[in-house]
């Protein structure tokens, strides 16, 4: 897992529209809006597109001087995402095209950043935010973090990862050249986990992509509305996201996994025979729960109590995707802001 690179210089800097899809995120456009405008390499644009919401989007967004885009009614065949990022970037006009979730906080030098990161354009960036985690229910979402950031690649093996690293959708530069050339979010336009499928177009066209994560430069306080908010977030797509991650990462995360519960196995064994090899076990369990929270550390703000009782949360992530798994045989939908997504 690496953090972006530093803001290097950029002499004469290509120009960045950003696109924020927002569907009732009256809430949480303040903190971004706010952020975008104390960067250090100023964005041309601020386009938010505003997705049919039913709060007070459209004015937040106006009043802190975006400009704000009214989504035309879904096509048939589209989901929301993809037509709200499809529709800011067919009015955008920068030369970098900056695809940002409203629930997002950017430091001031992330722009820059993220700009150093995709040099001359020919490759496309995306970063999984540091997760703010506030309340305790939102502890829960450790393992989902940790199994994102692994599941698209990027925590994988130097090279090889470079050619089939996925795409975080909260935070995406691409050229406008390559995001024409790709054939926009309408070839994703379907898609429930649309960074997902739209790495694999462009791993299609021969473009490398890098993803990074958010610490130190761009974070994001993602279920701030309840444990709720956060189980359907996570079955939103889960067995989907399941299904695209590449081989060896899913390989790699299921080794790894599998460690941890042996490792607490091993422990409740050991206690009950009282055996004098049984003293070293504790230990064992120690050092995976030291290497977890130097893990969790680079996700979010996570406790290292959770490190401590990763049992708990690992049994947690393992129960909602089986749920997930089911729900999905049964052709049950996920609701996600007024709409079935999946």
């Amino acid at each position: 897992m690496k953090p972006l690179p530093p803001a290097g210089a950029l002499g004469r800097p290509p120009t960045v529209s950003v696109i924020i899809p927002a569907r009732n995120e009256a809430r949480n456009l303040p903190i971004l809006l706010d952020s975008l405008h104390r960067q250090w390499l100023r964005p041309l644009e601020i386009l938010v597109i505003d997705d049919q919401s039913e709060d007070e989007t459209y004015e937040v967004a106006r009043r802190m001087g975006a400009r704000v885009i009214s989504s035309k009614p879904l096509p048939a065949g589209w989901l929301g995402k993809p037509w709200a990022c499809q529709q800011g970037a067919d009015l955008a006009s920068g030369q970098l095209l900056l695809f940002v979730d409203a629930d997002v906080h950017l430091q001031p030098d992330a722009v820059a950043r993220l700009v150093t990161a995709i040099g001359d354009g020919r490759a496309v960036v995306s970063v999984c935010p540091w997760h703010r985690t506030e309340r305790l229910d939102e502890q829960a979402s450790v393992f989902f973090n940790l199994l994102m950031v692994g599941g698209i690649g990027a925590s994988g093996p130097a090279g090889f990862a470079a050619k089939k690293i996925g795409l975080f959708g909260q935070v995406l530069m691409i050229s406008y050249d390559h995001y024409q050339r790709v054939g926009g979010h309408g070839v994703v336009r379907r898609k429930v986990l649309e960074n997902f499928h739209l790495s694999r177009e462009l791993e299609a066209m021969g473009v490398e992509r890098h993803s990074y994560v958010g610490a130190g430069s761009i974070t994001m306080r993602m279920f701030p509305e309840g444990f709720g908010q956060l189980c359907r977030s996570w079955l939103k797509g889960f067995s989907s996201g399941a299904a695209l991650t590449p081989a060896w990462a899913m390989a790699a995360i299921s080794l790894w996994i599998t460690g941890l519960m042996m490792v607490l196995g091993a422990v409740v064994m050991g206690a009950m025979e009282a055996s004098p090899q049984a003293l070293l076990l504790p230990g064992a369990y120690g050092v995976a729960a030291l290497t977890l929270y130097q893990r969790m550390a680079w996700v979010g703000r996570f406790s290292p109590w959770n490190a401590v009782f990763y049992p708990i949360a690992l049994l947690f992530y393992q129960g909602l995707f089986l749920i997930s798994l089911v729900r999905e045989k049964l052709g049950h939908k996920t609701r996600w802001k007024g709409r079935d997504v999946a």
